[in-house]
Formats: C-alpha cells, structure tokens, sequence
C-alpha cells in the first residue's frame, strides 16, 4: 500500500505539474517575443534577447501538481491529514508569486523598490502564520534548543519567508542559476523529509522539483527564457515553507550558506558606495570578466576563482562553480544535522 500510495501522491502529480510547466512555458515563449516581454541576456556580448517570466509557468505548474495530490488523497485514498498545510502552501506560493509577477511585468529597475521587495513578503506569509504548528522551538548547534512560543509564529515564520523569498532573488542574473539552485535546495529537503518520515514534504518538495525541471530545460544555457521574481519568490517562499512545517530549521539555515555569503556580499557593496548587479563583464569570446574591482557577489567569487583556476570564466563554468560549493554545503548540512 505504502508504495502505492508514493506513485498516486508523488509520481503521477509530479508529471502532471512536469507537463503542464514544459507545454505553457513552451507555449509561452514566442508570445513573450511578439509582446515584447523580453529582456538582454547581459552574460552574453551582443547581449540576445529573452523571453521574460517564464518562471511563472514553473509555479503554476506546481500549484496544479498540488491541487492533483490534494484530489488524490481526498477522493482516492480517503485521508486528509496534511492537507491543511498544502492549502496554506498553495496560498503562500500564489500570494508571493503575485507580488513577484507585479514586479516583472512593471520591469527591470522599473517595478517594487528595493525596500518593498523586503518587507512587503511579511504580510504575504500570513498563510503560514494561521497554521497551529506541533512545535515551537528550533535546536542549534552548540546553544541547544530554544522554545518561541507564539513568537515562533508571530515573528520568525514572517522573517523566514522574508529571507527566503528575497534570497533565492538575488543569487541570480545566470542562465540556470536560479533554477538549478532551487532543485539542489529542495532536493535536499526531499531526502531529509523522507529521511525523517515527513513523507508529505517529500512529496510537495518532488512536484515543485519536476516543475523546475521542465523550466530548467528553457533556462539551462544558452537561456531561451529568464525566471522573473515570480519564480525566485515563489520558490524560495516554497522552500521556506517546507523547512518550517518538516521542523528543520537549523537544517535549512545550513544550506542557505552561499545565500548569507551574498547578503554580505551585497552590503559590503552598499558600504562601498555600489549597488551591485551580479553580471559579469562579457568578452567577445564569451568569457567574463568582473565587473568590479572588488567582490560583491557570489557570482563575482565564482567569475575570480574560474579565472584563477582555468584561466578564463565563462557564465556556464561561473554557475557550475556554484553549484558545486552548494553540493559541498549539502553534504555538510547531511553531516550535522
């Protein structure tokens, strides 16, 4: 029965959210041309043009796959238990996908100001705030549990969601980075949450993975189209969402390493005067060079350490790079905790 029930609540949502993400962002892209809702591809040196928002259609794709799990395991298999939380996901994931929308479809350095991409996610994680958790408390390494109370609703569930949904956005501006760094990330937490018996968060945690997976097959380089913050938000409001409801906090932090180094990064910038952009300056050969004198961003270490090591960067080798410390952070993170 058990394996029965994987393949009715994971396989068959997973390749309805596939699916339907692949044939809408398909669809999707020589409309986008025709509108005009395409951006520079700022990697490249002549700069090609880019269908926008395709990340949307990976988030939709998912919300179905959700809605399919919650059909399956209301009229098939008569159990309800979970469901609560997939509905208060459904609502984050369209709430903050929304508010990334907004800003895509008003445009680069046109839409939200910096200051409401960080707090307007506050009120958008009420959602997961309403949702009488089983616990309160979160275990830290080298300082041991410490209880919240309400305070773990009414604080550091707005706060997560804030850092995860702005986080996911500025690690970006590379052809699959966004992308390929939301399935490593939500990959994880499908093993651990397996792992720990938290079989409903592996299962939402494979469909949005088989959503960016049909978006990743647009998005890998050469990018045929860009994510917008429909998809960072939303993504990284999912991941947030996983990791508080699985009670795996201190395991999500861990892997949120490489996006606490860019947090740095960027306000080593502001106090430096710039505001940075993570792109790199693209050579007639299709390498990279940084785009300042100093590191601002995890995407200008990855440019410095490729030139370093094999001579030259290109913004395919800059996004392996990485993806692979992000791999060596998982692994971390599977140690410890």
């Amino acid at each position: 029965m058990f394996s029965q029930d994987i393949i009715l609540l994971a396989i068959f949502p997973m390749f309805v959210s596939f699916f339907i993400t692949y044939i809408l962002i398909k669809r999707w892209i020589p409309i986008a041309h025709k509108l005009g809702y395409v951006g520079k591809d700022m990697n490249k040196y002549d700069h090609p043009k880019v269908a926008e928002i395709g990340g949307l259609y990976a988030i939709i794709g998912t919300i179905f796959g959700l809605l399919i799990y919650v059909g399956v395991k209301s009229y098939i298999l008569k159990t309800y238990d979970t469901l609560i939380y997939v509905f208060s996901i459904i609502s984050l994931l369209s709430l903050v996908t929304i508010l990334g929308l907004f800003d895509d479809i008003l445009g680069w350095k046109k839409g939200l100001k910096t200051w409401q991409k960080l707090f307007l996610p506050l009120p958008l994680s009420l959602p997961l705030m309403v949702i009488p958790l089983d616990h309160t408390s979160i275990n830290l390494l080298f300082i041991g549990t410490i209880d919240f109370g309400i305070f773990y609703s009414l604080l550091l569930i707005p706060l997560a969601i804030l850092g995860t949904a702005n986080a996911v956005n500025m690690l970006a501006g590379y052809n699959g980075l966004e992308a390929a760094m939301s399935l490593m990330l939500l990959g994880a937490v499908s093993i651990k949450s397996f792992l720990m018996g938290q079989y409903f968060i592996t299962q939402i945690s494979l469909i949005a993975i088989s959503s960016i997976i049909a978006f990743l097959i647009f998005n890998w380089y050469p990018a045929k189209v860009f994510p917008g913050n429909a998809f960072t938000f939303g993504i990284g409001s999912l991941f947030g969402a996983l990791v508080i409801f699985g009670n795996m906090e201190y395991f999500g932090l861990i892997l949120f390493t490489l996006y606490f180094l860019e947090l740095f990064l960027f306000l080593r910038g502001i106090f430096n005067g710039i505001y940075k952009e993570n792109f790199g300056k693209p050579n007639e050969d299709g390498s990279l060079e940084l785009p300042y004198n100093k590191i601002y961003s995890v995407t200008h270490l990855s440019i410095k350490l490729n030139k370093i090591i094999f001579g030259k960067a290109t913004e395919k080798n800059v996004v392996l790079f990485i993806l692979l410390m992000q791999v060596l952070i998982t692994i971390l993170a599977f140690l410890i905790i």
